[in-house]
C-alpha cells in the first residue's frame, strides 16, 4: 500500500513540474499576449487554430467576439469555424456572402441580411451570444444588434477544433483546410466567454479578455513558423483593470503568509510606477515539497534544488491592479512584464517571477479584498486555504514534452493540479455480528478509512439484505451507495485507490467489516457546477456566482451590506448533478416591501421563476390594488411570459396570481385585455408532458389539449360545477355535441371542421386551449342597459385565427340569475380590438336555444363568449331582494290581521252589512285575507319538497289571486251602477249573482291544466304556476283587464263625485282638499290600482317602483281597514255602542238608526223603463249606493 501511495505522489510531482517548466520554455517573448497584434490570413498559406491543449468545454451559454477586416472582396468568406472532432457539421461558425452573414450553430445555418456588404479595409467586430435557457441566438455588428434568432439546443459540444479565417475538417487524424472560402484579410481579438453578454456589456467590455478562449499565444497555434502576429498601431484598446498571474520564488526564512505578503506588497510598491495601484494580492501554499520528494536535483532558471531542502520557496501569486489613467492593453502588458522581470531584493529575502509564468490580462472587475475572494472557480488555480482563483482557461505546453501530458478531453485528466473529483460508489459490506446501528457502523468505517486520504463520504444510503452463511459464520450483508469527494491528480488512480482502501478488512473490537473485490463498483462522475444566476427575492437581488459542488457561495446583502447571504451547492445523491440548495437569507433585510418596488426588478430568463414567486407573495396578501399596482404586476407578468419558457409549475403560479387579482377590490375593466393576453401566452408557451394539461384556481380554469389533426372529430370542454372562492370542476370530451349541453355551468363544443384551420404537414401538434372565468369585475358591461348574466368561456388555437366556420361552435351557459321568458338575452363575444380596452360584440353569434336557466349560442369563430341580459328586466340585487322579502312578509302579516278585524266588525254588527257596498267589501276582504295567508305559508310548505303539496298550494294561491282581482272589479262595477247608471239598471238577486261570479273557480280556472300545475323547480322556495301560457292567460291577462276597467271606473267616479260636491257649499277649502285626497286614496286601495306599479318598473326607476309595489300592495288590507272601517262614521258608532261603556257610549243611538233609515227612504226616483214589480229592487240599489257615496264624501 505504501508503494502505491509513493507512486501516486511521484506522478503528481512530475505532472506539476512539467506544467511549471512548460510555462518557462514556451514563453518565447516576455509578453505572451496578442493584444495590439493581428494575424494576416493572406499571402503564403497561414492557418491559425486553437491549441490542442486549449479546450473549449461544454457550454450552455456563450458569447463570442471576433474583429477582422477584409482586404479582398471575395464573394464568400469565413471568419471562424468550430467543429467537433471527427464530425463534418459546423458546431459554431461565422461566414459571409456578399450582403449576408451566415451564423452556424448546432449544424444549422442562420442567415442575417445586411443593408450593404462589409466595407473593405475597415475593422469590423461581430459578436454572437446564445443561451440554452432563453433559446435565443443574438447577432451584433459593431456594437449594434442585427438579429435575434430562436434556436433550440441543450449545449455547445466541448473538445472541438477551431480555426480562424478558414473552414476545416479532420480526416484520418489529419487536419485539412477547405480552400476557396478563406478570409482574405486580417483577424484579431478572438475571445469567448462562458456566459451571455448583453449588447451594452459587449460594447463596454470590448477591451476585456475572454474566460474560455483568449487572444494569447497560449491559446493559439499556427501552421508554419513564418505565421506571426503583426503589431498594428490602429488596434488601440484602452483599459484600466488588470489581473497578473505568475509563479514567484521567494528566498526567505519567513514562513508566515502575512509576512510574505508584506514582501510582495513592497515589491509591487517599489517596482510599479505611480499610475499602477494594487487592489488585491492572493498567494497559495508552497510547492517546494513536491519537488523534494522526487529524490533528485532539478534545475529551474539557475536555482538548484538539493536533497537537503535548501532552496527558494515558490508560490502561486495573483495580483489585481488598476492603471490610472487607462492605457492601451498591450502597452500595460509590456510595462508590467518589464517591471516584474528583474529579481527584487528585500531586507527579508529575494523575490523573482519565474520566467514564462507571468501573464497579464484585462478583466471586468477587481477585488478590493486583500484576503481570499469570497468565491472563485475552476482549475488550474492559485489558492489560499480553501479558496481558488481561476487562471487562464487554455494552457499550452512545450511540444517536446507534450507526449508526457494526458489528453485534456479525457475526463481522467485534471490539468496537472489537485482538484476535487467525485465518484459514485456501490458496494456490499458484510458484518460478522448484528450491530445495534449498522448504518452508523458502516459510516464510521468509511470515514476512518477514507478521511485520512483527503476523501469525504457524501449522500450515504444503506439497504439491508438477508443474512448469509459462510464457513459456519453468519454474515450480515448491507448494500450501500454513496459519493466520495476526493482531491485528485488522476481519476483512474484515485478510483483504484478507493477500491484498494475499501476492500481491506476492517476490525474494531469484535466487529468485522469486509467488502470483497467483486462486490464494489467505483465510477467517476462529472456533476458540473451550480450555474451562476441572479435571484430576485424580497431581500433584493442576489447574483449567485458559478459554484463548484460541495462549496458555499457568499453574497453581500443588498440593503445591509455588512451582512452576508449564503447558498450551498450540493451534489445531489439521486442525479449525480450539482444543484443549488435554497439560500440562507436570514441575515438580510427586505428590500422589496411592496408592489411598487417591483419596478426595481429586471426580469430575465434565469430569474423569471423567482420573480413570479416574488409577485405571488406580494399579491396574495392584498385586498385592494390600485391602478398603478395592477399595471406594475401585469407588466412584470408580461415580461415573464415574453422571455421565459413556461413550466407547469410556473404557469400554476401565474394563474394563482391572476386569481388573487380577480378576488381583490380593484377596477379591472381597463386591464381585461392584459389579463387575457397573459393567460393566452401561458397556454401557448407551456411545455408539458402528454396530450392534455389543466390548471384550475378560484374563479378561473385553463385546459390545454394537443390534438392529433388527422384524428380530430370535435372537442367539448365544460365546467360541471363552480362555486365562489373554489376551483371549477372541468371536463373534456373528444366529441362534438350538436344539441344544447345540459347539466353544466358552462360548456363549449368545437366542430370537426376546425381541422381545416390546423397547419398541414406540421410535426408539431396544434394546441387548443379552453378558458373559463367567473365574470366578476373582469369584463365590463356595455352602456345600453345590458349586463353579463353568465360565466365566460373561451376557446382558441395557438397562433391561428379561427373565423367563418361552416359548422358553428356550440356554447351553452347557465344564467347567474334566473330570468323570465320576456327578458331579452343576447349572445356576445369579447372583442379585444374594440376601443376603450375591449368590449362585447354580437356579430357572428346567434341565440339558438334559451330558457329561464341557460342559453345556448352558435358562433362561427373562437374567442371569449358570454350572454348579456337586459338590465332593465334583470333581477334585483341580493340585498334588495332580502329587504323586499322582509317588507312583503311584514306587510302581508299586518294586512291579514286588519282584514280579520274588518271582517269581524262587519259580520258582528248587522246594521253595517245591510247595504250592497258592505256586502261586496266583505267578500273582497275574504279574498284578500286568503291571498295573504297562503302567501305567508307558501315558502314553508314548499320546503317539504312534496310535489303534490306544492301543486295544491300553487292552486290555492292562484285561486285567491284571481278572486281578489275579481272582487276588486266587482267593486268598480257596483260604483259604476250606483253613480253612473243610477236609474236605468235592474239586477234581480244582485248580491247572489255577484257572489256566483266572484267565487266561481271555473271562470278563471279553465287554464289550470296538468302542465300549468308544475311548481317552481327545486331551486325555488315558492310554489307557483310555471306554465307560461297558463300564467299569461289566466293571471296576467285577467289582472290587466281588471286594472284597465278599474282605472276607467276610477276616473268616471272621481268626475261624478266632483260634480256632486260642486252642488254643495264647502265651508273650508282646506277641509275640501283633505276630503278629496281621502276619497282618492280610499278608491285607489279599494279598486287595487296600486297593482299597476310593476308596469312602470323599468330602467333606473325599477328598484323604486319595486319597493312601492311591495309596500303598498302587501298593506292593501291594512289601508282598507283604515279607510273603510276605522274612518267610517257608522263603524265608529257601532264600536262605541257595543264595545264602549260609560261616557264613551252614546246616550241615544236610536236617533242615528232612524236617521239612517229615513235617509235611505228619502230619495225615490222611478225609471220609465223599469216595470212596477221591479221597482223595489231598483230602489234598493239606488238608495244604498247613494247612501254609501254620501257617507264617503261627507
Amino acid at each position: 500500500m505504501q508503494m502505491k501511495m509513493d507512486s501516486i505522489r511521484v506522478h503528481m510531482s512530475i505532472t506539476t513540474w512539467l506544467w511549471i517548466t512548460s510555462l518557462h520554455m514556451c514563453s518565447g517573448s516576455p509578453n505572451l499576449s496578442y493584444w495590439g497584434r493581428k494575424v494576416s490570413l493572406m499571402g503564403q498559406p497561414c492557418y491559425w487554430q486553437l491549441s490542442d491543449r486549449c479546450v473549449v468545454p461544454e457550454l450552455k451559454e456563450l458569447s463570442v467576439c471576433i474583429t477582422f477586416q477584409r482586404d479582398l472582396g471575395t464573394s464568400d468568406w469565413t471568419a471562424f469555424d468550430y467543429k467537433q472532432r471527427g464530425k463534418l457539421s459546423v458546431e459554431l461558425g461565422l461566414t459571409g456572402s456578399r450582403k449576408q452573414l451566415k451564423v452556424w450553430l448546432f449544424g444549422k445555418e442562420n442567415t442575417v441580411d445586411l443593408v450593404e456588404d462589409l466595407a473593405l479595409h475597415q475593422w469590423h467586430t461581430i459578436c454572437l451570444t446564445w443561451s440554452a435557457t432563453a433559446k435565443k441566438l443574438q447577432v451584433y455588428l459593431n456594437d449594434s444588434s442585427l438579429k435575434e434568432i430562436h434556436i433550440n439546443g441543450s449545449q455547445l459540444a466541448g473538445c472541438g477544433m477551431l480555426t480562424l479565417g478558414v473552414s476545416h475538417n479532420v480526416l484520418g487524424g489529419v487536419m485539412n483546410y477547405e480552400t476557396g472560402k478563406e478570409l482574405m484579410g486580417s483577424a484579431t481579438l478572438f475571445r469567448m466567454w462562458s456566459r451571455v453578454l448583453a449588447g451594452t456589456e459587449l460594447a463596454a467590455l470590448r477591451c476585456v479578455e475572454g474566460d474560455v478562449v483568449r487572444w494569447s499565444q497560449r491559446d493559439w497555434s499556427k501552421s508554419a513558423s513564418y505565421c506571426q502576429a503583426e503589431p498594428d498601431s490602429n488596434l488601440i484598446c484602452e483599459w484600466q483593470k488588470y489581473e497578473i498571474a505568475m509563479i514567484v520564488s521567494i528566498e526567505s526564512k519567513l514562513q508566515e503568509k502575512e509576512k510574505l505578503k508584506i514582501i510582495l506588497q513592497n515589491w509591487f510598491k517599489d517596482t510599479f510606477h505611480s499610475n499602477i495601484s494594487v487592489h488585491g494580492i492572493f498567494i497559495s501554499s508552497s510547492r517546494q515539497q513536491l519537488d523534494l520528494e522526487l529524490g533528485e536535483q532539478l534545475e529551474v532558471q539557475g536555482s538548484r534544488v538539493s536533497s537537503n531542502g535548501t532552496t527558494a520557496q515558490r508560490y502561486d501569486c495573483l495580483v489585481h491592479v488598476e492603471v490610472t489613467p487607462k492605457k492601451d492593453v498591450w502597452a500595460v502588458q509590456e510595462e508590467i512584464q518589464r517591471c516584474l522581470s528583474p529579481p527584487y531584493h528585500h531586507a527579508d529575502g529575494v523575490v523573482k517571477a519565474i520566467p514564462g509564468s507571468l501573464t497579464v490580462i484585462s478583466v471586468e472587475e477587481l477585488s478590493n479584498n486583500t484576503e481570499s475572494p469570497l468565491h472563485t472557480t475552476g482549475p488550474p488555480a492559485l489558492s489560499t486555504a480553501s479558496t481558488t482563483v481561476q487562471l487562464p482557461s487554455c494552457t499550452s505546453v512545450l511540444s517536446s514534452v507534450a507526449k508526457e501530458i494526458p489528453d485534456l478531453c479525457n475526463p481522467d485528466y485534471t490539468d496537472g493540479f489537485f482538484q476535487d473529483t467525485f465518484y459514485r460508489v456501490i458496494l456490499n459490506a458484510s458484518i460478522n455480528i448484528t450491530p445495534t446501528n449498522p448504518e452508523n457502523s458502516i459510516q464510521n468505517w468509511l470515514n476512518v478509512t477514507l478521511n485520512p486520504n483527503h476523501m469525504t463520504v457524501l449522500n450515504f444510503v444503506m439497504t439491508p439484505e438477508l443474512p448469509i452463511s459462510e464457513k459456519f459464520l453468519i454474515l450480515h450483508r448491507y448494500t450501500c451507495t454513496f459519493h466520495v469527494q476526493a482531491q485528485s491528480l488522476n481519476v483512474t488512480e484515485t478510483k483504484k485507490l478507493i477500491v484498494s482502501l475499501l476492500t481491506k478488512p476492517y476490525t474494531t473490537g469484535s466487529e468485522f467489516i469486509e467488502v470483497l473485490p467483486g462486490h464494489i463498483n467505483v465510477s467517476h462522475i462529472a456533476p458540473g457546477s451550480c450555474p451562476d444566476h441572479d435571484q430576485h427575492t424580497l431581500q433584493g437581488l442576489f447574483p449567485w456566482p458559478k459554484t463548484e459542488p460541495q462549496e458555499t457561495a457568499i453574497v453581500l446583502c443588498e440593503k445591509n451590506q455588512l451582512e452576508k447571504a449564503t447558498r450551498f451547492c450540493k451534489l445531489d445523491g439521486m442525479t449525480d448533478i450539482a444543484m443549488w440548495e435554497p439560500p440562507d437569507l436570514s441575515s438580510c433585510e427586505r428590500i422589496v416591501d411592496g408592489i411598487a418596488d417591483l419596478d426595481k426588478v429586471n426580469v430575465t430568463a434565469n430569474n423569471s421563476g423567482e420573480v413570479v414567486d416574488l409577485i405571488g407573495s406580494l399579491v396574495s396578501n392584498q385586498t385592494n390594488l390600485s391602478h398603478s399596482e395592477l399595471d406594475t404586476v401585469l407588466n412584470k407578468l408580461e415580461d415573464v411570459v415574453a422571455i421565459s419558457p413556461i413550466s407547469p409549475n410556473m404557469g400554476e403560479n401565474i394563474m394563482e396570481i391572476l386569481s388573487d387579482i380577480l378576488h381583490c377590490k380593484a377596477d379591472l375593466v381597463s386591464f381585461t385585455n392584459k389579463i387575457l393576453g397573459v393567460i393566452e401566452s401561458v397556454g401557448d408557451q407551456m411545455d408539458f408532458n402528454g396530450e392534455t394539461h389543466n390548471m384550475t384556481v378560484p374563479s378561473m380554469a385553463l385546459q390545454l389539449v394537443n390534438v392529433n389533426s388527422s384524428q380530430f372529430r370535435g372537442l367539448t370542454f365544460g365546467v360541471s360545477s363552480f362555486t365562489s372562492d373554489n376551483s371549477p370542476q372541468i371536463f373534456v370530451n373528444e366529441t362534438f355535441v350538436e344539441k344544447p349541453f345540459t347539466g353544466a355551468v358552462a360548456s363549449i363544443s368545437l366542430p370537426s371542421v376546425l381541422e381545416n384551420f390546423f397547419p398541414q404537414n406540421n410535426t408539431v401538434r396544434p394546441r387548443i386551449q379552453f378558458q373559463f372565468f367567473d365574470s366578476g369585475g373582469l369584463f365590463k358591461n356595455p352602456h345600453d342597459n345590458m349586463t353579463l348574466n353568465t360565466y365566460v368561456v373561451s376557446a382558441s388555437v395557438t397562433n391561428i385565427n379561427v373565423s367563418n366556420l361552416h359548422q358553428p361552435t356550440i356554447i351553452t351557459l347557465r344564467h347567474l340569475n334566473r330570468v323570465q321568458a320576456q327578458d331579452q338575452r343576447m349572445c356576445v363575444y369579447w372583442d379585444v380590438s374594440k376601443s376603450g380596452g375591449g368590449g362585447w360584440e354580437s356579430q357572428g353569434c346567434v341565440m339558438w336555444n334559451t330558457d329561464d336557466f341557460q342559453t345556448t349560442c352558435q358562433c362561427n369563430h373562437l374567442t371569449h363568449f358570454g350572454v348579456l341580459l337586459d338590465v332593465s328586466k334583470a333581477p334585483i340585487s341580493e340585498l334588495d331582494e332580502q329587504i323586499l322579502v322582509i317588507l312583503s312578509f311584514v306587510g302581508c302579516g299586518l294586512s291579514s290581521v286588519f282584514l280579520g278585524v274588518t271582517l269581524l266588525t262587519y259580520l258582528a254588527f248587522e246594521k253595517l252589512r245591510q247595504d250592497y257596498p258592505s256586502k261586496i267589501l266583505i267578500n273582497l276582504c275574504v279574498a284578500l285575507l286568503g291571498l295573504n295567508l297562503v302567501f305567508l305559508v307558501n315558502s314553508w310548505l314548499a320546503s317539504f319538497d312534496s310535489r303534490g303539496l306544492c301543486v295544491g298550494v300553487a292552486a290555492i294561491q292562484h285561486f285567491f289571486v284571481l278572486a281578489s282581482f275579481t272582487w276588486m272589479g266587482l267593486e268598480a262595477l257596483h260604483m259604476y251602477f250606483a253613480l253612473v247608471k243610477v236609474f236605468n239598471v235592474y239586477v234581480p238577486s244582485y248580491i247572489l249573482k255577484l257572489c256566483a261570479f266572484g267565487w266561481d273557480k271555473d271562470i278563471y280556472g279553465s287554464e289550470w291544466d296538468e302542465d300549468s300545475q308544475n311548481p317552481l323547480q327545486d331551486t325555488s322556495p315558492f310554489c307557483w304556476v310555471q306554465n307560461d301560457n297558463a300564467f299569461y292567460v289566466s293571471v296576467m291577462g285577467f289582472i290587466i283587464l281588471v286594472l284597465l276597467c278599474n282605472m276607467s271606473v276610477f276616473g268616471v267616479v272621481l268626475i261624478q263625485i266632483r260634480r256632486m260636491q260642486a252642488n254643495k257649499i264647502s265651508s273650508s277649502s282646506t277641509s275640501g282638499l283633505a276630503h278629496d285626497l281621502r276619497v282618492v286614496a280610499s278608491l285607489t286601495f279599494l279598486l287595487g290600482l296600486t297593482w299597476i306599479l310593476p308596469f312602470f318598473s323599468w330602467g333606473m326607476a325599477a328598484i323604486v317602483f319595486t319597493y312601492l309595489f311591495a309596500i303598498l300592495n302587501t298593506l292593501q288590507g291594512f289601508f282598507i281597514f283604515i279607510f273603510h272601517c276605522l274612518m267610517k262614521e257608522n263603524v265608529q258608532k257601532q264600536w262605541r255602542i257595543h264595545l264602549c261603556c260609560g261616557p264613551l257610549r252614546p246616550k241615544d243611538y236610536s236617533d242615528w238608526s232612524r236617521s239612517v233609515t229615513g235617509e235611505g227612504r228619502g230619495r225615490q226616483v222611478r225609471s220609465p223603463s223599469v216595470k212596477s214589480e221591479d221597482t223595489s229592487s231598483m230602489r234598493k240599489i239606488s238608495d244604498t249606493s247613494i247612501s254609501s257615496v254620501n257617507q264617503m264624501i261627507a
